[in-house]
């Protein structure tokens, strides 16, 4: 009877063994130095504040509004509702703001990614600075902020709805 039952019990720990090793390979792959998850709508949307990242650094007004939603909405972070604005408000500012711009260096820092459905939060941590042709002088200006994006997924990417 023993040699019966140690045949069966080595199988049993074997098994459990094989189950315990192949669990420890199946781990989840983060983008470095984060906590995110790194999956393909993540990917996407890492993708897309770093094209972001570009072309606010280039000035590029058209190839930003490209990226926003035509649903986007500001609401400029203030309980006033006069200095919110939607897409031809996001146009009007990007166009009169980064033609003033003289110069700008901007990192993004990703803190979080939440999608729900269709719709993604990212938290950041912006770091840059700027500086802005005025008439009464140029003036100089750093960034050092948590900031929130969402944007909303549009086909096989992602746009924004606010934060830009």
């Amino acid at each position: 009877m023993r040699f019966r039952t140690a045949p069966l019990l080595a199988l049993v720990v074997l098994s459990a063994a094989l189950s315990l090793l192949g669990g420890a390979c199946a781990h989840a792959n983060y983008f470095p130095g984060t906590t995110i998850v790194r999956n393909d709508d993540n990917q996407k949307i890492v993708e897309t504040l770093n094209q972001y990242r570009v072309r606010l650094t280039e000035r590029n007004v058209d190839g930003l509004l490209v990226m926003a939603s035509e649903k986007y909405r500001e609401d400029s972070g203030t309980p006033r509702s006069d200095d919110d604005y939607g897409f031809e408000g996001l146009r009007h500012v990007l166009k009169t703001r980064l033609t003033r711009l003289k110069s700008i260096w901007y990192e993004i820092e990703m803190r979080d990614i939440h999608v729900r459905g269709s719709v993604a939060e990212v938290d950041v941590f912006l770091n840059g600075s700027f500086e802005l042709a005025a008439k009464s002088g140029d003036r100089y200006r750093r960034v050092n902020d948590y900031h929130r994006f969402v944007l909303e997924k549009e086909g096989d990417g992602w746009k924004f709805v606010s934060g830009m």
